[in-house]
């Protein structure tokens, strides 16, 4: 059973075996998950869910760059914990206003939940 107190996260992902392995990993240790595999559809989720607490990202998506999505949930709800999935470094300038984490691709289990509870 989730423990609904550890939070919801959307997975925004447009690599559809990364994202179900994502979202299978948080269920694992015990987080909500919803997914997204792109930027309007990930904001639409967040329009429509109020339980949202964390947003999980990768920064190459079609359409909609990953910083774009980030600044624009952030607009939405700007108490929102962003986290940035990349195999790609993220130069610190580009990086959006506000909280966000950074996660390297690929990542594992450990990986994943230290940087869900930091």
């Amino acid at each position: 059973m989730l423990d609904q107190a550890r939070g919801k996260v959307l997975v925004v992902e447009d690599v559809a075996l990364i994202r179900m392995t994502t979202v299978d990993m948080l269920e694992q240790i015990g987080f909500a998950a919803c997914e997204a595999a792109d930027g309007p559809q990930a904001l639409t989720l967040l329009r429509q869910d109020d339980g949202i607490d964390i947003l999980l990202t990768d920064l190459g998506l079609p359409g909609m760059t990953g910083l774009q999505l980030v600044e624009e949930a952030l607009r939405l709800k700007p108490s929102l914990k962003v986290i940035i999935a990349s195999g790609y470094s993220t130069p610190e300038k580009e990086a959006p206003n506000g909280p966000v984490l950074y996660l390297t691709k690929p990542y594992d289990l450990p990986r994943l939940r230290r940087v869900l509870e930091s």
